[in-house]
């Protein structure tokens, strides 16, 4: 995957131990499926597509007794396939897309992808799951995010959090609120970490708290671009409570809170 775009049919053969006219057979059902691309150059190759990505990544979260059944597709974005899972608890699986409709412009925008050489759609998004969930673990419990459960491939497994976007609900008091997110990206930049892809639409807030979710792009804070990724975040966020709640506050001020210790706060809102 990393080194082929059409993975050899001899080399299928010898990761997988079986006689090639085996794997020729397994394989060419595999592509009645949809599941595996065949190509014929100056030797027979073939290429796995996401769906068929998905369901190894699936099969090992079930080996390894972390997801019993996979629900209903609950969000799609440019990045990601998200599904509702069970095991003794709901959760969702994340499964990344990164450079599906172009690699290039992930190459571009991705630290994390910038020195690597040219490879699939499915390495990238490898590398994104695996950055994602190791940020995660950092994270969790000291910063409100889903707790992490699992990584297979480039799937990241996480609890299920049943909030709705920040801006898809009217807030009782915006200004708490306010106060309550950046205490979170306060408390994700003493752990060395900053977003990078902070907005209204990756905040989840429930009864009880504000999640903070998608984290593939968020960078050390010893990283080059990282004050100027600090203050996009703290930008957006502060752009939305203005135009939503007319809050106005600086953004220095916001990035001084930010870097410097706040105070705990709560957040209430209504449907």
């Amino acid at each position: 995957m990393r080194d082929h775009e059409w993975v050899p049919l001899l080399h299928i053969t010898r990761l997988s131990g079986l006689p090639v006219r085996k794997v020729d057979y397994k394989l060419r059902i595999l592509e009645d499926m949809g599941l595996v691309f065949r190509e014929t150059m100056h030797y027979v190759g073939y290429q796995i597509d996401f769906h068929g990505y998905d369901l190894l990544a699936l099969a090992e979260l079930v080996k390894r007794g972390f997801v019993e059944c996979i629900g209903d597709k609950v969000g799609v974005g440019k990045e990601s396939v998200v599904f509702e899972a069970l095991n003794d608890t709901p959760l969702i699986i994340k499964f990344h897309r990164q450079g599906r409709t172009s690699f290039k412009h992930v190459r571009r925008v991705r630290s994390l992808f910038k020195d690597l050489p040219r490879g699939s759609w499915l390495h990238a998004a490898t590398i994104a799951a695996k950055h994602e969930f190791r940020i995660m673990k950092r994270l969790y419990p000291m910063v409100s995010i889903p707790k992490p459960v699992a990584l297979s491939k480039h799937a990241v497994t996480m609890e299920l959090v049943m909030g709705s976007q920040i801006n898809r609900v009217i807030l009782t008091n915006p200004q708490d609120c306010l106060d309550v997110i950046l205490d979170e990206v306060h408390k994700a930049f003493l752990l060395g970490i900053v977003h990078a892809d902070l907005s209204e639409f990756n905040i989840l807030i429930d009864a009880e708290s504000i999640k903070i979710i998608d984290w593939p792009q968020a960078v050390d804070v010893n990283h080059s671009s990282a004050q100027e990724l600090l203050e996009h975040d703290i930008s957006n966020i502060l752009k939305f409570f203005e135009r939503k709640y007319k809050i106005m506050m600086e953004l220095d001020d916001a990035l001084d809170r930010v870097r410097d210790s706040i105070g705990e706060g709560h957040c209430d809102f209504r449907s």
